[in-house]
């Protein structure tokens, strides 16, 4: 398959457009990403897709601004709260073996866990963020920022973070809150007797092939093929370094690339990697305030003469690291782009329904 080199100026960078992958002139949107990158100054890698395959995979930019290397279709990046996404399927994936069970009382498996609080939340609960949990983690973080690049032994930090008093029943609304993955992670671990970056390459990674994926603590891990974080490129590189605690990975530890996250979404949302029930549930909204699921979104998007059409919304952000990763349910069209350099959210999320030909979409909340 030939290669399309080009060459452009940005962010007063002289740097590569990258690999991209060519496909039928009339499917290619290398046009409106090129507009897209020359407006926005995106810092990233685009890729559009359909079922299993990329149809197009374009790299714009620099990786390492000091050496000036330039980004590849193939390098990492960190993909912020779609770590998430994969921890709940990681959670399916026991709850398939006869592991695990969604609605099972947390004290079922963390049976030192405070009572009061522990027979009343569940899996579900806590990947839905739905738990009544206090944020006690970001609380600790405002006072002492330097939590943010501890290690601590996972009882410890379950102690310390995530044992404060519930401040709503569990169940009855939606809280976006990280303290819930310092139990998830527990769990997972105690239940599995493996290290989260272990079961989720067993579990996850091996099976779909995603060889270029794994777990770290941000950019403490010495990730190689990483594209480094940055505050800003001009007038002047400002780095933005990437870091989290060890018992907070299956929240914000998952770096990956383009294509593997492409064979991700496939091999989970139109694949056999869980079963029929476990996708289901996977898929299913629990909190509809926020459209949210289990570890990520689900969307039905009205358009103008067509009929609605329902996608995963996966999104995260990590220190300088923005991703979107969306698929349609019904055709498997998928548009991922990563990012190490904060773009504007509006101009992302535009561009990515533009992308999928969503024509009248609801806004992000």
């Amino acid at each position: 398959m030939p290669v399309l080199p080009t060459n452009v100026t940005c962010l007063g960078l002289i740097v590569s457009l990258g690999i991209a992958l060519p496909v039928h002139a009339a499917d290619q949107p290398q046009e409106q990403v090129r507009r897209f990158v020359a407006d926005s100054r995106f810092n990233g890698v685009v890729l559009t897709g359909k079922g299993g395959r990329a149809e197009y995979v374009e790299a714009f930019g620099v990786m390492d601004a000091e050496s000036k290397k330039r980004l590849q279709r193939n390098s990492r990046f960190f993909v912020g709260s779609v770590s998430k996404w994969l921890a709940s399927i990681v959670v399916l994936r026991l709850v398939d073996e006869g592991k695990l069970a969604l609605d099972e009382p947390l004290l079922t498996y963390l049976p030192e866990y405070r009572a009061d609080t522990g027979k009343q939340l569940t899996l579900r609960h806590l990947i839905s963020h739905g738990s009544g949990l206090p944020n006690g983690l970001m609380a600790a973080a405002k006072n002492d920022p330097s939590i943010e690049r501890e290690t601590r032994p996972m009882a410890e930090a379950v102690t310390r973070y995530a044992s404060g008093d519930l401040v709503f029943t569990p169940g009855t609304r939606f809280d976006y809150n990280l303290t819930n993955w310092i139990l998830v992670q527990a769990v997972l671990e105690r239940v599995s007797g493996q290290g989260y970056a272990q079961l989720a390459q067993r579990l996850v990674f091996k099976p779909l092939r995603m060889t270029e994926s794994g777990i770290a603590a941000g950019e403490a891990g010495n990730v190689p093929n990483l594209a480094l974080g940055y505050r800003a490129l001009a007038p002047k590189v400002e780095r933005r370094v990437y870091t989290l605690p060890n018992y907070l990975v299956s929240a914000g530890g998952f770096f990956s690339t383009a294509e593997d996250l492409l064979r991700l979404n496939h091999g989970v949302l139109s694949g056999k990697l869980l079963s029929p029930a476990s996708r289901k549930a996977l898929l299913t909204v629990e909190r509809p305030e926020s459209a949210y699921a289990l570890g990520g979104r689900v969307r039905t998007f009205e358009t103008k003469g067509q009929a609605p059409r329902t996608l995963a919304t996966n999104d995260g952000t990590s220190g300088a690291y923005r991703t979107v990763a969306w698929r349609d349910l019904e055709d498997g069209r998928t548009v991922i782009l990563l990012s190490n350099l904060r773009p504007d959210d509006d101009a992302l999320f535009a561009f990515t329904e533009s992308l999928l030909k969503l024509q009248s979409a609801q806004k992000k909340d």
